[in-house]
C-alpha cells in the first residue's frame, strides 16, 4: 500500500461509514459527512486497530450524547405558537437590518434564554431613520405573533426552519410592535466586552457602507462576515464558479487577523509568550466582531489550539489540531455539520492535509473535486471552469484582494479621492468572475443521491494515490457512478406534472418521459400594493429562483422548451422575469394580443433573451412537438382572465386540462366548441374561485381529480366554500397546495400516481 493511501486510511476514511452509523447519522444523509470528519480521530488516539475502533466508538458515543442533549434542550426552549405574545429582548445594533419598510433582527429572549428572529414593519420614514441611525445595543419590550420559522412546502425547496435549527433558533416573532426601547446596560465585565464588540462592529459596518460598491460588499463580507441578503443574487458568478467558500467558509481572515496582530504586538516589543497570550485572548473577540458565524468556529478553534501548543512549547501534528477543532465545533454547535457551509469547511480543511506532495495545479484540482459530491447533492450544478477559477482566485484573495481592502480602509481616512481607483480594481475582478461564469460549461447535473456522497469522496482521495492501478480503478468507478447518476436523472422513464406551492399564484411544470419536452405553465408572483420610495425593499424572497428554478435544476432541467403564460395577471407572470434571467427558454407562449399590453412590455420584454421565440397563440395555433392541444383563446384579446390560454393533454392514463383564470363562460365556450372533450385531472380555474368551475361542464367532462393552487390565509378566500362543496357533490378528489404543499403526478404510458409534499400541512405546527 502506498504511503498516501495508508495515511488516508489510518485517518479513518474507510471507518467513516461505521462511525456514521454509530453517530446516528444514517437518519439524515446530509450528516454522513460526520463519519468522515470524526474518523480522523482514529489515528490520533490509538495506533492499533482494536484500540482504534474502541476509541472511535467512545468518541462517537460522546458526541451522540451531546447531540441528544442539544435536541432535548432545543425542544424544551421552543415556544408554542401564539397570536399575542410579549417578550423582553436584547438586540445588538449590528444584528438589525433595515430594507425598505422591513426590519429584521436576531435578538435574545431574556426570559426564555434563547435566540429569536424578529420581523417588523416600519411605520413611518422617521421611524426608519431612527433604526438606520441607531448605533446602540437595545433592550426592547415587544408584542407580536410567536411561531416557528416557516417550513418548506415544495420538493427540494430550501428548508428555512431546518436552517435556523442549525443556528439554534427555534422561534420567530412577527407583526412586532415595540412597547419600550431602552439602551442596554452591561451588568458585568463579560457583558461589557460583548456589548462593546457589537457596538464597534456596527460602527465599522456604517464606515464600510460609505465605500463604493463592490468594494463595500467585499469588505463587509471578508472582514466582518456581513453579507447583504442579496449578495449572491448580485454576484451570481461567485456561486456558479464555486467561490462561495472564499466569502463564507474559508476563514482565512482569521489567519490574517492573527498575523497582523502578532506583527503589531511585536512592534510594541512585547515578549513572544505575551504576544501569544494576547492573540489568543483577542481571537474570541474577533469571532464576535466577524459576526459570530458558524463557519468561523473551525478557523478560530484551530488558531487557538495552535497558539496553546506554542505557549506550552508542545509540538502538535496538524491532524491533532484538526481533530480538536472538529470536537470543539461539534461541542459548541452540535448541528454545525447539518449545513453545507460546515460540511465544506471541515471537509476541505481535512483534504488540505493531504496536498503536501501535490503541486499547485493538482492541489487546486483535488480541492475542487473533493467538494463536488457535496455541492451536487446540495446545489445540483457544477461549472467546468470552477477548478481554474479557484486556482486563480484563491491566491488572488490572499495576496491581493484582502490587502487591497485593508488599504482601502486606510485610504478612506487619509485620501478618500483614491477610493475610486481601488474600487475599479475590485470591480474589474468582479466583472471578470461574472464573465467567466457566463462562459459555456455550466452543467445542470441534478441532485446527486445522498448515499453516494461519501463513496465518491473516498474515490476522489484514491484518484490521487501514488499507485497507478488504484488511480485507474478509482477513476473508472468515479466516472461510472457520475455517468450513471446523470443518465438516471436526465432520462427518467416517468413523466411528471408538478404543481408548485407558490402562494397566492399559479405555476405548474410538465416533463414528458425521457425528458423529451419541458413546459412551465405560469410562474406565480406577488400582487404588491403601491409603496412609497422609502418603503420599497431591495431584496426579498425570490420564489421564481428558490422554488421553481431550484426544483428544475434538482431534476437536471437547465432549459425550458416552452414557457406558457396563460394571461397577464401578476400572480401568473410575476416571477417570469426571474425564470427568463436564470434559465434558457426556447419558446415563450402568450395569448394573442398580449404583446401590446403593459404587463408584457414592463414585466417580460426587458428580460427576454436573444434566442427566445415569442409566440402569440389561439386555439388555431399548431406547434409541432408541443405536448398540449391549445383550446383557448379563440381570438385576440387583452391577456385578461377571459383571454386565458387553455391547454389539454394526456398524462399516461389521465386526461389533463388547465386554463389559468378562465371564467365559467370560457369553460362553457370550450365545451361547446369541443363537445367530445373528457377531463380526468382538472386544474381548477382562478385558484378555486366561484367565477370558474361550471358545474354542468365539469359533470360533462367527468372530472375525477382536481388541483387547486392558492395561498394560505389569502385575502380572497380562495378556494371558495361553494367550489369545494361542488367538488364533493361531483365526487372529485381534490388536492390543494394550502394543505398538501406541492403536488406531483408521475406517470408512464399506462400508470400514474400522485405525490404530495405533505399529507395535511398545518402552519401552526
Amino acid at each position: 500500500m502506498s504511503r498516501f493511501s495508508k495515511s488516508v486510511l489510518q485517518n479513518g476514511l474507510i471507518l467513516s461509514l461505521l462511525l456514521a452509523a454509530i453517530s446516528g447519522v444514517f437518519f439524515n444523509c446530509c450528516l454522513l459527512t460526520v463519519g468522515l470528519l470524526l474518523a480522523v480521530i482514529v489515528r490520533i488516539l490509538m495506533g492499533k486497530s482494536v484500540q482504534t475502533v474502541i476509541a472511535a466508538l467512545l468518541v462517537s458515543l460522546l458526541f451522540l450524547l451531546r447531540f441528544s442533549c442539544f435536541q432535548s434542550a432545543f425542544e424544551a426552549k421552543t415556544l408554542p405558537n401564539s397570536d399575542q405574545a410579549s417578550l423582553r429582548l436584547r438586540i445588538f445594533a449590528d444584528d438589525i437590518t433595515i430594507d425598505g419598510d422591513q426590519l429584521r433582527a436576531r435578538a435574545f429572549d431574556q426570559q426564555h434564554k434563547q435566540k429569536i428572529l424578529l420581523y417588523a414593519t416600519v411605520g413611518s420614514e422617521d421611524e426608519k431613520h431612527f433604526w438606520e441611525a441607531n448605533q446602540k445595543n437595545l433592550n426592547c419590550l415587544v408584542n407580536g405573533q410567536i411561531s416557528k420559522p416557516m417550513r418548506s412546502t415544495n420538493f427540494r425547496q430550501f428548508d428555512v426552519r431546518s436552517y435556523f435549527r442549525t443556528q439554534s433558533i427555534s422561534n420567530q416573532i412577527s407583526r412586532t410592535r415595540f412597547e419600550e426601547i431602552s439602551v442596554f446596560r452591561s451588568a458585568n465585565p463579560f457583558d461589557w466586552i460583548i456589548s462593546t464588540t457589537h457596538h464597534l462592529r456596527k460602527l465599522l459596518i456604517n464606515q464600510l457602507n460609505q465605500l463604493p460598491s463592490p468594494l463595500s460588499d467585499y469588505a463587509k463580507a471578508l472582514l466582518i462576515g456581513d453579507l447583504d441578503s442579496d449578495f449572491y443574487d448580485r454576484y451570481p458568478g461567485v456561486t456558479n464558479l464555486g467561490l462561495i467558500h472564499l466569502f463564507s467558509i474559508s476563514g482565512f481572515q482569521v489567519s490574517y487577523f492573527a498575523v497582523l496582530l502578532k506583527k503589531f504586538l511585536r512592534k510594541l516589543h512585547m515578549t513572544k509568550d505575551h504576544n501569544t497570550i494576547m492573540t489568543a485572548f483577542s481571537l474570541p473577540i474577533f469571532f464576535i466582531f466577524a459576526g459570530g458565524v458558524q463557519s468561523l468556529i473551525r478557523p478560530v478553534a484551530s488558531a487557538e489550539l495552535s497558539l496553546g501548543a506554542t505557549l506550552m512549547k508542545v509540538r502538535v501534528s496538524k491532524e491533532l489540531i484538526w481533530s480538536g477543532t472538529l470536537m470543539i465545533g461539534l461541542f459548541v454547535s452540535p448541528m454545525i455539520l447539518f449545513n453545507i457551509g460546515g460540511q465544506l469547511s471541515y471537509l476541505l480543511s481535512f483534504a488540505l492535509m493531504y496536498t503536501y506532495r501535490l503541486g499547485s495545479f493538482k492541489t487546486s484540482l483535488f480541492m475542487s473535486l473533493v467538494s463536488m459530491p457535496i455541492v451536487l447533492a446540495a446545489k445540483y450544478s457544477w461549472h467546468l471552469l470552477s477548478m481554474p477559477a479557484n486556482f486563480i482566485a484563491i491566491p488572488l484573495f490572499g495576496i491581493f484582494i484582502l490587502p487591497l481592502i485593508f488599504l482601502a480602509m486606510l485610504v478612506q481616512i487619509i485620501f478618500p479621492a483614491a477610493l475610486g481607483c481601488l474600487n475599479f480594481v475590485i470591480q474589474l475582478f468582479t466583472e471578470s468572475v461574472e464573465w467567466l461564469a457566463l462562459l459555456p460549461g455550466q452543467i445542470y447535473f441534478g441532485k446527486l443521491a445522498d448515499f453516494l456522497v461519501i463513496p465518491l469522496i473516498c474515490l476522489i482521495f484514491v484518484l490521487f494515490d501514488e499507485k497507478k492501478i488504484r488511480r485507474r480503478i478509482a477513476t473508472a468507478l468515479f466516472s461510472a457512478i457520475l455517468v450513471t447518476s446523470f443518465l438516471i436523472i436526465h432520462l427518467p422513464k416517468e413523466g411528471e406534472l408538478m404543481t408548485f406551492d407558490i402562494g397566492q399564484g399559479d405555476s405548474a411544470f410538465l416533463r414528458t418521459p425521457r425528458n423529451r419536452q419541458t413546459v412551465l405553465i405560469d410562474t406565480g408572483g406577488r400582487v404588491g400594493l403601491p409603496k412609497k420610495p422609502w418603503q420599497i425593499t431591495k431584496s426579498g424572497v425570490n420564489q421564481g429562483q428558490s422554488i421553481i428554478v431550484n426544483y428544475l435544476q434538482s431534476i437536471g432541467v437547465g432549459h425550458l422548451d416552452y414557457l406558457v403564460l396563460s394571461h397577464g395577471d401578476m400572480d401568473h407572470i410575476g416571477n417570469a422575469k426571474d425564470i427568463l434571467k436564470l434559465m434558457a427558454v426556447k419558446r415563450l407562449l402568450i395569448p394573442a394580443g398580449m404583446r401590446s399590453t403593459d404587463p408584457f412590455k414592463i414585466q417580460l420584454q426587458p428580460f427576454i433573451k436573444k434566442g427566445t421565440e415569442v409566440i402569440e397563440v389561439t386555439n388555431l395555433s399548431n406547434l409541432p412537438g408541443f405536448p398540449f392541444k391549445i383550446l383557448h383563446p379563440f381570438g385576440q384579446g387583452k391577456a385578461e382572465n377571459e383571454d386565458s390560454i387553455a391547454l389539454w393533454t394526456t398524462l399516461g392514463p389521465l386526461r389533463f386540462f388547465t386554463a389559468g383564470d378562465l371564467p365559467k363562460e370560457g369553460e362553457i365556450q370550450i365545451d361547446e366548441k369541443f363537445p367530445g372533450l373528457k377531463v380526468d385531472l382538472l386544474k381548477l380555474g382562478h385558484h378555486g374561485s366561484n367565477t370558474s368551475s361550471d358545474a354542468q361542464v365539469l359533470k360533462k367532462w367527468q372530472v375525477s381529480y382536481g388541483l387547486i393552487s392558492a395561498g394560505r390565509h389569502n385575502r380572497y378566500g380562495h378556494p371558495k366554500a361553494e367550489v369545494i362543496s361542488l367538488m364533493d357533490r361531483l365526487h372529485v378528489h381534490v388536492f390543494n397546495t394550502q394543505t398538501n404543499g406541492a403536488i406531483r403526478f408521475r406517470y408512464t404510458e399506462h400508470k400514474g400516481f400522485f405525490e404530495t409534499f405533505t399529507r395535511d400541512f398545518d402552519d401552526t405546527e
